[in-house]
């Protein structure tokens, strides 16, 4: 087990390293220390950090009597803590605290006295509360997880989370929907905004707020034409978590730098660059595309809010951010696209993510394949057609 201390973009990070079977893993944090004058503070992180680890590792948890909300919290920081992302992370604390721990049949029940019944009382409780199926089901996988790492550490023997029974899955729908031609109206409405290069881009792309908000002029190659989504700004409770990473392997993507956001952005690099020259010291030359006039990247939070206002005054249909990405897959799947290109330019993992969202498309596809074979059965049986 090692750690050290590793630069990138002028800021600390510490990078963790140890033994798990026959792999070596590997674990960076961002300490959001600049490292002028912060080599001491970034050294106590790093030790704090290798520490936790330690302590990770050398948790034994055994006793099948031992209450299970304690060992789920446990899990949480010194398992998961170590395998998942920070934004992930505290989603499923988030789930502990509000959904999980304050379920009162679980206050003093233990590993072995967990059964399934327990666990699916939980989970009706919550669907008569009207919590969606969805949400009842990231519940579970929070819980199973959970148990599974005790069935790992041979704590229980089974795992009684597989012998509940979840609500059913619901296809997830669409907002409202803009038109080619309310996207042009929408673009042009945030001319002059600061949010006019998030609009721009994700009206043009489709991507998650995290992507664009994430987007750095170094994924921007305007000698190839192609512009790479490898990068995500993600809002917490601590603050924005910038990343080398995105939601899922597939999402890290290289698009084709269409004619005229080519030459938009190089007007977008050229006016940040004359805010530097005309701020000085004041400029933040953070390196992202999207950024306030002083060189900040826009927050997610605050981008959120800000499109709020400004489509209730644009006298467009009230949206949200979320929805443009839904209408650029509208657009494409208008213009001839297959589910499969939709997929690959979304950057979705699944084609079965695709499908489920934009279920509306695989219809319309379904009913222009009956007009088809309506159309030619009519045609061999009518012979005035011959």
């Amino acid at each position: 087990m090692t750690g050290s201390l590793q630069i990138k973009r002028d800021k600390y990070y510490v990078v963790l390293s140890w033994n798990e079977g026959e792999k070596r893993k590997q674990k960076w944090i961002a300490t959001g220390l600049p490292v002028r004058g912060n080599k001491r503070r970034a050294e106590n992180i790093l030790q704090q950090e290798i520490e936790k680890l330690k302590s990770a590792k050398s948790c034994i948890l055994t006793g099948a009597d031992q209450p299970f909300l304690p060992f789920m919290a446990q899990w949480l920081d010194n398992v998961e803590a170590y395998s998942i992302r920070s934004t992930t992370l505290e989603q499923y604390k988030a789930v502990f605290r509000n959904v999980i721990e304050p379920y009162p049949p679980f206050r003093n029940v233990t590993l072995r006295g967990l059964t399934p019944a327990y666990i699916q009382g939980l989970y009706n409780q919550q669907i008569k509360r009207g919590v969606s199926p969805a949400t009842v089901r990231k519940y579970h996988t929070n819980i199973h997880r959970c148990l599974q790492y005790a069935m790992q550490l041979d704590i229980i023997d089974r795992n009684p989370a597989d012998r509940t029974v979840l609500p059913k899955k619901q296809h997830k729908q669409c907002g409202t929907i803009y038109s080619p031609e309310e996207l042009q109206k929408l673009m042009e409405f945030f001319r002059g905004d600061v949010l006019e290069t998030v609009v721009r881009l994700t009206a043009t792309y489709g991507l998650r707020r995290s992507e664009v908000l994430g987007l750095r002029w170094d994924a921007v190659n305007f000698e190839k034409g192609t512009i790479s989504i490898c990068h995500t700004a993600v809002q917490s409770k601590e603050g924005v978590i910038y990343a080398d990473t995105t939601k899922t392997r597939s999402s890290c993507r290289t698009l084709p730098l269409t004619k005229t956001m080519k030459e938009y952005l190089k007007s977008v690099r050229e006016n940040q660059q004359k805010e530097k020259e005309f701020l000085g010291a004041a400029y933040v030359d953070s390196g992202y595309v999207c950024t306030t006039p002083d060189g900040k990247p826009v927050a997610p939070n605050a981008m959120s809010l800000h499109f709020r206002r400004m489509i209730n005054k644009s006298g467009l249909p009230r949206i949200r951010f979320h929805d443009l990405r839904h209408s650029v897959a509208t657009l494409l799947h208008g213009a001839g696209r297959d589910i499969q290109d939709i997929q690959g330019w979304l950057g979705h993992s699944d084609i079965a993510t695709t499908a489920n969202i934009y279920s509306h498309f695989l219809y319309s596809a379904k009913q222009d394949m009956a007009d088809t074979i309506e159309s030619a059965l009519a045609g061999k049986a009518d012979p005035a057609a011959r």
